[in-house]
C-alpha cells in the first residue's frame, strides 16, 4: 500500500456524511472491538472529522468492560490497577517486600 492516499473531496464528503450520524454510532459502535473503533476514528480524523472521531470513541467506551482500552467508568473499589499495557486487571497489585 501507498504511503500517501489521496481521498477526493467528495468521497471524503460522503463518508463522513455516511458514519458521521448519532443513530449509525448508537446501533453500531457498541458492537466494534477497540481497534476497529480506532480504526475508524483514524479515518475519520484523516478526512478532518476529529468531533465525529471522538464521538465514535466516546460511543464505543460506553459499553466497554473495565479491562478494555476505552472503558470510561468507575473502576470497582476492590480492583487492583495493576497494569497490563493500556488495560488494567484484577489480579492482585505487586506487593514490596518489608525488609
Amino acid at each position: 500500500m501507498a504511503d500517501t492516499v489521496s481521498i477526493p473531496p467528495d468521497v471524503a464528503q460522503a463518508f463522513t456524511g455516511a458514519w458521521c450520524n448519532t443513530a449509525t454510532m448508537s446501533d453500531v459502535a457498541a458492537s466494534l472491538r477497540c481497534t476497529e473503533a480506532d480504526t475508524l476514528a483514524g479515518l475519520l480524523r484523516a478526512v478532518g472529522a476529529e468531533q465525529a472521531a471522538d464521538e465514535w470513541i466516546d460511543a464505543h467506551a460506553q459499553d466497554d468492560e473495565p479491562n478494555d482500552r476505552h472503558f470510561q467508568g468507575t473502576v470497582p473499589a476492590d480492583a487492583s490497577l495493576a497494569a497490563d499495557g493500556m488495560c488494567w486487571s484484577s489480579a492482585p497489585a505487586d506487593t514490596e517486600d518489608e525488609r
